[in-house]
């Protein structure tokens, strides 16, 4: 799979931003905790729940980095959405199995030091309740030995104007002592190993939140 050219990304990215923004800024009431914590160069992966399209968005303006993102295919052959993701840095992917095409080109942008941002259960939540991983990012995370940063989002489904969305972004997870353990060991065990932790670390930021 070959990487989509995109036009002057970093200002159309800037745009983007910008606009959804103030967006949010006028019609949301948002709260972002521990953005901070998201390293500000080299390999990262921040991997949060997914009960809505909002959550694409309002990720995105949430972070300091330009982000790359994982988005079902089928969103790619929408004329003006399609044209869009990929100018922002979308990576097309095939739901209902392990699209390598797709999972090879995100462990090489990670590899040239990109953030990724990827919803590790592969499709919304329609009743609010966090799903089980995928194991494709256990499989990403052992082949870029990224950082993986979780965050829980609350707020997004069935939103509203006005409503309150917050962002709880987690400690960065290396899983570096992990991978070297298993160097000579990689399989899907150690893929699903990996992914049910960092849905784990995802689940308790939302514990905290709904304690609070």
């Amino acid at each position: 799979m070959t990487v989509e050219k995109r036009a002057n990304p970093d200002r159309l990215y800037r745009v983007a931003r910008w606009g959804v923004t103030q967006l949010a800024r006028g019609l949301l009431r948002m709260r972002v905790i521990g953005a901070d914590q998201v390293p500000d160069e080299g390999p990262v992966i921040v991997a949060a729940n997914h009960a809505s399209y909002f959550d694409i968005p309002l990720l995105g303006i949430s972070l300091a980095r330009q982000a790359d993102y994982l988005a079902k295919r089928e969103l790619f052959a929408l004329p003006l959405v399609g044209a869009l993701l990929r100018m922002l840095g979308g990576v097309p992917v095939k739901r209902g199995g392990v699209d390598r095409a797709a999972m090879t080109e995100v462990a090489r942008r990670l590899a040239a030091g990109r953030l990724l941002v990827i919803y590790p259960e592969g499709t919304r939540s329609r009743t609010g309740i966090l799903g089980p991983p995928r194991p494709g990012i256990g499989w990403i995370v052992a082949e870029s030995k990224a950082q993986v940063v979780p965050v829980f989002i609350q707020g997004t489904r069935g939103l509203r104007p006005f409503g309150e969305v917050t962002l709880c972004f987690g400690e960065p997870l290396d899983f570096g002592p992990e991978l070297a353990r298993s160097a000579q060991m990689r399989s899907k065990k150690l893929y699903a190993r990996i992914a049910l932790r960092v849905m784990a670390e995802i689940e308790k930021l939302g514990q905290r939140r709904l304690s609070s």
